[in-house]
């Protein structure tokens, strides 16, 4: 049996490795992100689950230790090299086995051919400028009731030109929650 094989363990872990990065000054969800987050899950019970950059694999952790009671899986990107070594590193400190980490750009490889399985929800959460790119990505992946979470979208409205004008070119319902008094979280169902 794994040192992390309770909840109660990862939990623990998960609340160390989230101390750490703010000490290191790494860029993770906020805890109301993943609060909402959590919610989602449990609610639509995903088996396949998409990351698009997962940083130092906070966000994967959180997400599998949701989804590994029912042995479902979560598929995660890192583009940094340097950034996706931490984030396996953390993986093995987790003692999860449900997570697959790839060290690739999302816009630079098919993932509909690595992956080569549909996906019940996706979690993005990287260049804001990109954000349209990896929708149309994760979408095109997507089950029919399938559910795709797009990270600070309020703090950087700014940035996401491109999605808005895409989701009202595609008629595609969203719904923003607020998270935090600065930013939030859309939601695409």
């Amino acid at each position: 049996m794994s040192q992390w094989s309770n909840n109660q363990n990862i939990k623990s872990f998960v609340e160390e490795l989230r101390i750490k990065c703010k000490e290191r000054n790494i860029p993770i969800i906020s805890p109301e992100t993943e609060a909402h987050i959590k919610k989602l899950l449990l609610k639509h019970k995903p088996k396949i689950c998409l990351e698009i950059w997962s940083a130092v694999a906070y966000s994967t952790i959180v997400m599998a230790n949701i989804v590994k009671e029912r042995s479902w899986i979560v598929y995660s990107y890192e583009v940094s090299y340097a950034v996706y070594t931490q984030g396996v590193n953390n993986i093995k400190q987790s003692w999860l086995t449900n997570i697959v980490l790839y060290p690739f750009d999302v816009n630079k490889v098919d993932l509909q051919k690595l992956l080569n399985k549909k996906i019940d929800f996706a979690f993005i959460d990287w260049q804001k400028d990109q954000y349209a790119n990896y929708l149309m990505k994760a979408q095109n992946m997507l089950v029919s009731d399938g559910v795709i979470v797009l990270d600070d979208v309020i703090r950087y409205h700014n940035r996401l030109t491109w999605l808005y004008w895409y989701l009202q070119k595609k008629q595609t319902f969203y719904e923003i929650v607020d998270t935090e008094p600065w930013d939030g979280i859309m939601i695409i169902k």
